[in-house]
């Protein structure tokens, strides 16, 4: 497949740069788009991400992968580079670069974009993706309609810590976390905890996954200790979105997939066959 990448960037409303890569393919023109949404110390070139762009290319989309202004990677890096960035970073940021970059879409794409916009969120991006969907979906406006969501492994709630850890991340005013595949040691804010009780009805994954039934598809492994399997078939239990949940065996949170890649698993084939083909039905 013969397919034209580059990257580019916009500015959100706190004049901080989001970074992403277009992926192009060589089909005639307009073509929906495709945004990739990364998790929790990921960044937009982490293992299957440049792939996943490629296959979705191949399938007639212009594939988009993201990094937030403040994941701390600062544009190209592999590790974070700006751990203060990483440490002041909270879910309402990361919506407002989303928001940011879709409004810049029609500048950014031209004529090469027919105004639709489907999503892929793994993990926390799934989570990302709820949020941004019902939201865009809500308020979308011409040229851009919201086509179709997948989310991989997708966490079914932001609140991930016990009432103790709560409370000694909120006297200390931050808590540290090793990056287990650079090594570093890194800080979040308590702004982050804050953010996230503040807007529980805002990002009510649950809520969300309702008001996206028919457009949303749910792939998760089944030996996913991050995310557990459990915590995803009680969201779409719960969301009455139980039909639309692929469970793929013997894998986990990332599908066999490492940074830098290693190998290319069978189980991420299943993943990204069965999410291009959702996504041009």
């Amino acid at each position: 497949m013969i397919y034209a990448e580059r990257t580019s960037s916009c500015i959100n409303g706190a004049n901080l740069d989001i970074t992403f890569t277009i992926t192009d393919p060589a089909f005639d023109g307009p073509l929906p788009a495709v945004l990739l949404l990364h998790g929790f110390k990921g960044f937009r070139n982490w293992g299957f991400f440049p792939m996943a762009a490629q296959v979705l290319a191949s399938r007639g989309m212009i594939a988009l992968r993201a990094d937030t202004s403040l994941n701390g990677m600062r544009g190209t890096n592999d590790r974070v580079v700006a751990p203060e960035d990483f440490a002041s970073n909270t879910i309402s940021a990361e919506l407002l670069d989303l928001h940011t970059l879709v409004a810049s879409l029609s500048q950014e794409l031209g004529t090469r974009w027919n105004g639709t916009l489907h999503i892929v969120g793994h993990s926390r991006g799934g989570g990302l993706s709820h949020v941004l969907g019902r939201e865009l979906l809500h308020e979308q406006q011409p040229p851009m309609q919201l086509g179709r969501l997948v989310v991989w492994n997708s966490i079914a709630e932001w609140q991930r810590w016990t009432p103790r850890q709560r409370d000694s991340w909120l006297t200390e005013g931050h808590i540290e976390m090793e990056n287990t595949r650079t090594g570093q040691m890194l800080q979040m804010n308590s702004t982050y905890l804050v953010d996230i009780e503040d807007n529980a009805q805002r990002f009510d994954i649950q809520e969300a996954s309702r008001a996206l039934r028919g457009r949303l598809l749910y792939i998760h492994a089944e030996q996913d200790v991050t995310v557990p399997l459990r915590e995803v078939k009680g969201l779409v239990k719960a969301a009455g979105c139980e039909d639309r949940l692929v469970t793929v065996p013997q894998t986990g949170h990332t599908f066999g997939i490492t940074h830098p890649v290693e190998r290319i698993t069978s189980a991420f084939v299943r993943v990204i066959e069965q999410t291009a083909d959702w996504l041009t039905q």
